[in-house]
C-alpha cells in the first residue's frame, strides 16, 4: 500500500471515526432518560424502542415462535419476531443476550454496528478514492448510524458493488442476497444485475449470478421458513397491515391522506414496479448505444423510486442512499442539497413531537418537517433522473493475470482501480 493510499484511508476512517462517535454520542443522551429527553434532544432511536417494544429482554430467539396478531390497538408483532427480515432480526437478538436494559442494549449494538461503517467506506475508498468523503463526511451518520440497524444493509449492498466492481458476478449476487435479508431492498437490484450480464453477452456469469442469490437467499432465509412460515412472514404482514401515519415520514401522509392501506397496498406496488422498469429500460438502450450497462446508475434510480413511494419514509433511510452520491460522478450540490432537506426533516421531525407533547403544533419545526419531507422527495425525482444520465466514478485497477480458461467472457467494462 503505498503513502498515497494510506493517507487516503486515514483520512476517511478517520472521518467516520468522527462523526460516528459523534453519532453514538447523540443517541446517548437517551441513555437513563428515553422517554423525557427523545424528541427534545433529538436522541429518538429504534434500537432502545424496539428492545423493549418486541420483548427482546426476554430473548426470544426471533421469528421462530413469533408472529403477527391482530389487536384492539391493531397489528403486533410478537414472539421474537420484528418488522425488518430474519438477518436484522438475529442480529438486534444477540447483543440483547449480553445486557439488561434498553440503555445497555444501546450500548452495545452500537459496538457492534460501526466496523460496518468502516467497512463500507474502506470498500468506497478502492472503488472511487477521494469521493468515499461524501459517505465520510455525510450529517446522516451523525443523525442515523445508530438510530436503526441500517448500516449492515448499507456494507452488504456496497459490497455487492464492490464484487460486481471486480467482476465476481456470484459474489454480488451473494451480497444482494445478504441485503434482501438484512432489509429487503436490496432484492430490487438482482435484476439490473442479470441484465448488466446479459447485456454484455455473458448468459453463464448471469446464471451463476442468479443462482448464487437463489443459494444465498434460500439458506439463509430457509430454516427459518421451513420451521416457522408464520413467524418468518410476519415481518411482510408487519408491513403489508402498516398504515401511513404521523411516524411515516413520506409523500402518502403529508400529500394524500385520504389514501386507505388498501389502497397504497395496490398503489405503491404498481408504482415501484414501472420505476424499476422504466428504469432497466433505460439501461438496456445506454448498453445498446454505449456497450456498458449502467448497473451502478440503475441500480441507484430503482432505490430513488422505492424511497419515494413507499408507506414510510423513515429518517434513517438516507444512509442507503449515501454510496451512490459517492459511486457515481454527480456534481456535489446533488449531495449537499440532500443533506439540507434531510437535516431540515430530522431536526423538525422530532422537535415538532416534542413540540405536540407540550400541547402545540403549527411553528418552525413543523414548517422544517414539511420542508424537509417535499424536499426529499422532490430531490428523489429528480435524482432518479440525475442517476440515470451519470456516469460511475470508479478508478482504474490492475487486472490479475488469468489463465485463458479463466478470462472474464462477454465483459465490455473498463478495468477500474484502487491505486
Amino acid at each position: 500500500m503505498d503513502l498515497a493510499t494510506r493517507r487516503l484511508l486515514a483520512v476517511l476512517l478517520g472521518c467516520v471515526a468522527v462523526l460516528t462517535l459523534s453519532g453514538y454520542l447523540l443517541k446517548a443522551q437517551c441513555i437513563g432518560h428515553y422517554d423525557t429527553r427523545r424528541d427534545s434532544n433529538l436522541c429518538s432511536n429504534d434500537i432502545q424502542v424496539l428492545y423493549k417494544a418486541r420483548g427482546m429482554q426476554d430473548h426470544p430467539f426471533p421469528y421462530i415462535n413469533g408472529g403477527l396478531v391482530h389487536t384492539e390497538h391493531g397489528a403486533r408483532l410478537v414472539g421474537g419476531a420484528l418488522e425488518y427480515p430474519v438477518l436484522t432480526g438475529l442480529f438486534a437478538w444477540l447483543p440483547a443476550l449480553a445486557v439488561h436494559d434498553d440503555g445497555g442494549y444501546l450500548q452495545l449494538t452500537a459496538l457492534l454496528l460501526t466496523p460496518f461503517s468502516f467497512l463500507t467506506v474502506w470498500l468506497l475508498a478502492r472503488m472511487v478514492r477521494w469521493r468515499a468523503l461524501l459517505y465520510a463526511l455525510a450529517p446522516p451518520l451523525v443523525w442515523y448510524s445508530f438510530h436503526n440497524w441500517d448500516l449492515l444493509v448499507v456494507c452488504a449492498t456496497v459490497g455487492a458493488c464492490y464484487a460486481w466492481w471486480r467482476e465476481r458476478y456470484a459474489w454480488a449476487g451473494v451480497w444482494l442476497a445478504v441485503g434482501a435479508s438484512l432489509k429487503f431492498w436490496p432484492l430490487f437490484f438482482l435484476l439490473p444485475l442479470l441484465l448488466d450480464r446479459l447485456a454484455g453477452g455473458d448468459r453463464p456469469s448471469a446464471a451463476r449470478a442468479l443462482a448464487a442469490f437463489t443459494a444465498a437467499f434460500a439458506g439463509v432465509n430457509g430454516p427459518f421458513l421451513l420451521t416457522s412460515p408464520r413467524g418468518w412472514w410476519a415481518p411482510y404482514a408487519f408491513q403489508a397491515e402498516r398504515a401511513p401515519d404521523i411516524t411515516s415520514n413520506g409523500i402518502w401522509y403529508w400529500g394524500f391522506p385520504t389514501l386507505s392501506t388498501d389502497d397504497l397496498n395496490t398503489l405503491v406496488p404498481v408504482l415501484l414496479a414501472l420505476g424499476t422498469l422504466a428504469a432497466c429500460a433505460v439501461g438496456w438502450w445506454r448498453a445498446k448505444a454505449e456497450g456498458v450497462y449502467p448497473f451502478v446508475q440503475v441500480c441507484a434510480a430503482v432505490l430513488a423510486v422505492f424511497m419515494l413511494t413507499n408507506k414510510a419514509h423513515s429518517p434513517q433511510y438516507v444512509l442507503w442512499l449515501l454510496p451512490f452520491f459517492c459511486l457515481l460522478r454527480l456534481r456535489w450540490g446533488w449531495w449537499a442539497a440532500y443533506m439540507v432537506f434531510d437535516t431540515l426533516m430530522y431536526v423538525g421531525v422530532f422537535r415538532w413531537y416534542y413540540a405536540l407533547s407540550l400541547g402545540h403544533d403549527f411553528g418552525l419545526a413543523k414548517q422544517a418537517l414539511v420542508l424537509g419531507v417535499w424536499g426529499r422527495a422532490v430531490m428523489l425525482v429528480l435524482l432518479y433522473v440525475v442517476f440515470l444520465r451519470s456516469d460511475p466514478a470508479f478508478e482504474r485497477r490492475r487486472q490479475p493475470e488469468l489463465a485463458p480458461s479463466e478470462q472474464p467472457t462477454g465483459s465490455n467494462r473498463t478495468s477500474l482501480s484502487f491505486g
